[in-house]
C-alpha cells in the first residue's frame, strides 16, 4: 500500500492496517493517535530540516516495527547540513515531550493522551540517537567518522553494529521469556534494527550511484566541487572504486595495470557514471577499453 503526500512517497506495510484495526476493535484509539502523532512530528523534523538545505524527502516507508526514511540531494549538503538533518528528527521528538505538557495544561488534549505522546516522543528521541545506521544517531556518527574513515568503512561498521545491537536486542526477549516474562518491546526495537540495517545494506549501492549522479548534475551547472586524484588497478570492479570515493568530491581516476607498473588510462568521473548506468559489475580496464574503441 502506498501513496503520495506530495512528492513524498509513503509506503505502508501491509501488517500496519491490520494491527490498527485490532487496535481500534480493542479500544487502544488513546494509545495509536499519539503515537502516530509523535511519529509524524519526527518526521516533520527531518522533512523541514531537509527543505532548508536544499534537500529533499523522497519516500518513507512505514512498518510495523518504526520507518525507514530515503532522502533525496542530500550528497549536495554540506557535511554539518547532513548533520543537522539527521538531528532534527530526535530533536523535534524532544520538543514533542515539552509540547505535550504544553498541550495538557493548556486543556488542548486529555492527559491520557498527552502521557502517550510523551512517552512516544522520548523513545523516538532516544532510540534514534542510538549511534547504529540507518538511524539517525547513525547517520551523524558516519559523517563524524568520515572525517578520519573512508565513507565506506563506516557504513560498514555501523551497520555491522546494527545487526548485533538488534540480535541482542532480541537475544534479551528470549532470555526473559525462558525465565517466565514476556518483555516485546527488546524484540520489536531489535527486529526493527535488523530490517532497517538490511534495507540500509542494499541501499549502499545506489547511494554511491545516486551521489556519482548528483555531482555530475553539479558540475553540469557550472558550480566548484574539490578534486581529489586516486589510482587502482584496472582489474578492480567500479563498484569497489566507488566505496573508497570521498564524499562530496570529484574523483580523476589513473588506472594502473595490474602490476602496478604502467598506467593504462585515465577516468573521470562523468566516464564512470556512464559506465555504471550501462554495466555495474565492468572493471577499470573495461571501461578503458571500451573508451578506446569508441573514440576509435
Amino acid at each position: 500500500m502506498s501513496f503520495r503526500l506530495g512528492r513524498i512517497l509513503i509506503r505502508i506495510h501491509f501488517l500496519l492496517p491490520i494491527l490498527g484495526m485490532i487496535g481500534f476493535l480493542f479500544h487502544m484509539e488513546d494509545q495509536i493517535i499519539p503515537n502516530l502523532s509523535a511519529f509524524a512530528l519526527h518526521e516533520a523534523g527531518h522533512m523541514l530540516s531537509a527543505k532548508l538545505w536544499g534537500a529533499a524527502i523522497r519516500e518513507i516507508e512505514i512498518t510495523p516495527l518504526g520507518g525507514v526514511m530515503f532522502v533525496e540531494g542530500e550528497e549536495k549538503c554540506l557535511p554539518y547540513q547532513q548533520f543537522l538533518i539527521a538531528f532534527a528528527g530526535p530533536f523535534f521528538s524532544f520538543l514533542g515531550c515539552v509540547l505535550s505538557a504544553a498541550l495538557y495544561h493548556s486543556g488542548a488534549v486529555s492527559f491520557l493522551f498527552a502521557a502517550h505522546f510523551a512517552r512516544m516522543s522520548f523513545l523516538l528521541c532516544l532510540f534514534n540517537l542510538i549511534p547504529v545506521l540507518p538511524l539517525d544517531g547513525g547517520r551523524m556518527a558516519r559523517i563524524l567518522l568520515c572525517r578520519f574513515f573512508p565513507h565506506s568503512f563506516a557504513t560498514r561498521i555501523l551497520t555491522a553494529a546494527a545487526f548485533l545491537i538488534g540480535f541482542f536486542l532480541c537475544g534479551v526477549t528470549f532470555f526473559f521469556a525462558f525465565e517466565g516474562r514476556i518483555l516485546l518491546a527488546p524484540a520489536f526495537a531489535g527486529l526493527y534494527l535488523i530490517y532497517a540495517a538490511n534495507i540500509e545494506g542494499k541501499q549502499n549501492t545506489a547511494g554511491y550511484i545516486t551521489a556519482l549522479i548528483g555531482r555530475r548534475q553539479r558540475l553540469d551547472n557550472n558550480e566548484i566541487i574539490l578534486l581529489e586524484a586516486v589510482a587502482a588497478s584496472a582489474n578492480m570492479p567500479v563498484l569497489s572504486l566507488l566505496r573508497s570515493f570521498s564524499p562530496g568530491k570529484y574523483h580523476v581516476v589513473y588506472v594502473l595495470s595490474p602490476d602496478g607498473m604502467e598506467k593504462q588510462g585515465v577516468l573521470e568521473e562523468k566516464a564512470l557514471c556512464d559506465a555504471i548506468l550501462n554495466q555495474k559489475d565492468a572493471t577499470l580496464g573495461e571501461i578503458i577499453e571500451k573508451s578506446r574503441a569508441f573514440h576509435k
